[in-house]
């Protein structure tokens, strides 16, 4: 609604003049104020930097206690996963800039403000601007925009203006006032020196902000993440963080009551019913914050999930048709959260134009478990999927065509309107392997039909499920016997050792295989994990009958499911895979997003592969002889599936559980130039 259609709202109440309005709107403030104090306000102008969780808040709660000026900056649009915490999120406004939301919302407020806008945002080169005038900086940034944020600390502090921060932590609020002519500089209270990691300055701004760090207590540290710059926030907390910096504001604009800058800090948090202003001399320097911040730390990479980071979208998209190197990039990114067989990755990229090619990598996996290839051919079909489905959000659709030989495929990509977001691009990110032991409960109907369904447009492809207790202890049985020729196997048990990571570092290094906790073998597990990385000490112990327990595992995570899954495909051939690895992927994801978690039970599927294409003669006698008991009983449990046409894609096991903490990684850059051809620049 235009400024005019709002005074002429107002003057369908008898209201024609800025000081009518004035007068009557705040009137309610009289009392608490006094209507001197609230000219004072109305003259004075306050500088918000972000319209975000905060600043949104901010600029209203000013707004409705009578500041008539402001400079507002941002540059963000308004999206979904703003709803929870921002004024200004509503499904209407979404994609809309949060500069203009958020005028608009004032405005309707007190059609008589004066409001500047900074649509980019402040920078160093319109810093002075932005603070030109003002009586108070509310600080709004976002908690990791720590530069720009002590810049305008430093700046202000320089120009005699007084800087608030208050940051929502948990259900609570943090408060910080930094005064132009007495207490202590940024720099100096939260010890900023040069060449800090970033995550380091996150840190020190954090310990800094709430010494206590009350929120603590009671967080889920794994969810934040310095690294990835995320974390949890909450709009109740949002709004103390208003109410805590309004307050300043007011008081400090009208001098009313002592202003108690840094080292003073204030925190308030109703969840643990706790209030406390305390005084950190020296602030971050003083020698027992300097302990805590080394202890916190410690807590946080202790706590620090190992697990893909999405990168940031890409901005620069298509121009006169061409799509940008850039969001090539992201979508090949996309691709590779892929599984592959002990995660190594056995695939390679070329991009040009609108097009990415995507190659067979076979000396990434020459495992007994790879029979000739398929198993990499498989996880070439997924990452295939994936690319199709992260295209559709950006309005791409993905044209595909099968290769020969080392090529598996070619994705044409073209900008068209038509093309709706495929709803499992959201779980490409979150998909994982669970090896933890899932509830019983068994899978309702709707959601095999969602499996079935997920799949129906791939040509050649089914799923088989068993979800009965007693087919599924059964399958279990032959499952745990076909465990027991992989740990009696000289060349699986080396693969195997060779993709553990025995530390987050060797993890985060390599990028690929899986760090050890990914297992969920716990200590005693980690502890003979360890010990039998060699294989004359795992060949004894599989002769003292170690190899059975280890077996038995795969049958205990079995009955822990709510049921079992077979993925298979019309003919046993490139083509035939890839299709398999498409669908295995879709309903992998389909399971992620309705909050199922899902383990591979590969062996059994491999070893029969094997079989059907090689002949048995790679196994020793005792080992065909278990093989055959298992082709017949397995077979058995599938009586829809004729495994002399049918290709087995996998089988897995599914069910809800806690989530994990470690996942696996991938490489970029440089490990990604096949043949010759760069790829992720």
């Amino acid at each position: 609604m235009p400024i005019k259609s709002y005074l002429e709202k107002l003057q369908e109440y008898g209201i024609s003049s800025q000081k009518e309005y004035h007068i009557e709107a705040f009137s309610r403030n009289i009392g608490l104020l006094t209507p001197e104090e609230q000219e004072i306000l109305a003259k004075s102008k306050i500088a918000i930097p972000g319209m975000g969780g905060v600043g949104s808040a901010h600029l209203i709660t000013m707004v409705r206690t009578g500041i008539g000026r402001f400079n507002i900056a941002d540059f963000d649009i308004y999206e979904p996963a703003n709803v929870n915490r921002q004024f200004g999120a509503r499904v209407p406004d979404f994609g809309r800039p949060k500069l203009d939301v958020m005028k608009e919302q004032a405005l309707s407020i007190n059609p008589f403000l004066e409001i500047t806008e900074f649509p980019d945002g402040i920078n160093a080169e319109n810093m002075d601007l932005f603070l030109d005038g003002v009586s108070v900086v509310i600080d709004s940034l976002d908690f990791f925009a720590f530069d720009i944020r002590r810049q305008l600390f430093n700046r202000a502090r320089e120009k005699g203006i007084y800087v608030i921060t208050a940051g929502p932590l948990g259900f609570g609020s943090a408060m910080l006032v930094f005064a132009p002519d007495r207490g202590i500089a940024f720099d100096d209270y939260f010890n900023i020196i040069e060449d800090m990691k970033p995550e380091d300055q996150y840190l020190a701004f954090a310990m800094g902000l709430a010494p206590k760090a009350l929120q603590f207590k009671y967080m889920d540290t794994s969810k934040l993440s310095f690294k990835s710059r995320k974390g949890p926030s909450l709009n109740i907390a949002c709004q103390l963080c208003t109410g805590m910096a309004g307050t300043e504001a007011v008081r400090i604009i009208l001098g009313k009551g002592m202003i108690k800058p840094v080292p003073y800090y204030s925190q308030f948090d109703p969840y643990l019913r706790k209030y406390c202003i305390k005084k950190l001399n020296m602030g971050n320097k003083h020698p027992w914050q300097r302990i805590k911040t080394v202890l916190v730390k410690k807590m946080l990479t202790r706590n620090t999930p190992i697990g893909p980071e999405e990168p940031e979208k890409p901005v620069s998209l298509c121009r006169d048709g061409k799509i940008s190197g850039e969001l090539l990039d992201y979508i090949i990114k996309a691709g590779i959260q892929a599984p592959s067989g002990d995660n190594v990755q056995p695939w390679k990229f070329a991009k040009t134009n609108n097009r990415i090619t995507l190659y067979l990598d076979k000396a990434a996996d020459e495992s007994f478990f790879n029979v000739h290839q398929m198993a990499s051919v498989i996880s070439c079909g997924a990452v295939i999927e994936n690319m199709k489905i992260t295209a559709t959000g950006f309005g791409l659709k993905a044209d595909l065509s099968y290769g020969e030989g080392d090529t598996m495929a070619q994705v044409d990509l073209s900008i068209n309107d038509a093309v709706e977001k495929d709803l499992l691009a959201d779980y490409i990110w979150k998909r994982k392997t669970n090896r933890k032991l899932f509830e019983k409960r068994k899978a309702s109907q709707g959601l095999l039909v969602e499996l079935r369904d997920s799949i129906q447009n791939i040509q050649g492809t089914g799923i088989h499920f068993i979800t009965d207790t007693d087919s599924l202890e059964k399958l279990a049985r032959v499952v745990s016997k076909a465990d027991r020729i992989r740990t009696e196997r000289q060349d699986l048990h080396e693969h195997f050792f060779k993709m553990i990571r025995f530390s987050p570092e060797e993890t985060l290094d390599k990028r690929d295989g899986f760090y050890i906790k990914n297992l969920e073998a716990g200590v005693d597990g980690e502890a003979f994990l360890r010990t039998t990385r060699s294989w004359p000490v795992m060949n004894i112990a599989n002769k003292l009958g170690f190899g059975k327990i280890v077996a038995k595992a795969a049958y205990d995570a079995l009955i822990h499911s709510s049921g079992a899954a077979l993925v298979v495909v019309r003919g046993i051939n490139t083509e035939s895979y890839l299709n398999g690895g498409r669908a295995l992927e879709r309903v992998w994801l389909t399971l992620s997003r309705y909050g199922f978690e899902l383990q591979p039970m590969t062996a059994i599927t491999l070893f029969l592969l094997r079989k059907q294409l090689d002949g048995d003669g790679a196994f020793d006698s005792k080992h065909r002889k278990l093989l055959n008991e298992i082709r017949g009983e397995y077979g058995a449990l599938f009586p829809d599936c004729d495994f002399t046409q049918d290709g087995q894609v996998m089988l897995f096991r599914f069910g809800k559980a806690s989530q994990i903490k470690y996942q696996t990684l991938r490489k970029y850059n440089s490990h990604f130039a096949p043949m010759g051809k760069c790829v992720l620049n």
